[in-house]
């Protein structure tokens, strides 16, 4: 619970490229933008829920959704802003401490470079993440398929998608 002293939550936007695990005896977020880096004492995954509760639904709810529509069990992409095409991948599974969750719009190229797969953004930057190539490309993959699916009845009309209620 927040209290009347607690420090305000991040809320995830078109800049946020990648959110991270910081071990810190005090933070608990690293936060990469476009154009700077921040610090958060949330967790990432609190941060997307933060962010889902703003638009509309819980990181849980929308988790639910994608795992019903794309029949997944784990590292399940979360569509946190879709009207405005914010979706972030996670590289591993939530409880790894080193998953990073990737905003896949900001995604320009990845590739494998000896145990681990580099990811180049749009704004020239990129960051290494402990994931094999294969692993990455199928993660990405299935954000894209979340990003068809959500979109189609806006771009051939049709019945849109419903989240389902859990």
């Amino acid at each position: 619970m927040e209290g009347q002293f607690s420090s305000p939550v991040y809320i995830i936007g078109r800049q946020t490229k990648a959110i991270m695990t910081k071990e810190s005896a005090y933070y608990r977020s690293r936060i990469i933008e476009v154009s700077r880096e921040r610090h958060s004492v949330h967790s990432p995954e609190r941060i997307i829920d933060h962010t889902c509760l703003l638009y509309g639904s819980t990181m849980e709810g929308r988790r639910k959704s994608m795992k019903d529509l794309l029949k997944l069990n784990s590292k399940i992409p979360v569509p946190a802003i879709p009207d405005k095409g914010v979706y972030m991948l996670p590289t591993s599974s939530i409880k790894n401490k080193d998953n990073v969750w990737l905003s896949f719009y900001h995604i320009e190229h990845f590739e494998q470079r000896d145990d681990k797969t580099y990811i180049t953004f749009h704004d020239g930057t990129g960051l290494f993440i402990n994931t094999s190539e294969n692993a990455f490309d199928m993660q990405y993959k299935r954000t894209s398929q979340i990003i068809a699916k959500l979109n189609r009845p806006r771009i051939f009309g049709g019945r849109p998608f419903m989240w389902r209620q859990f």
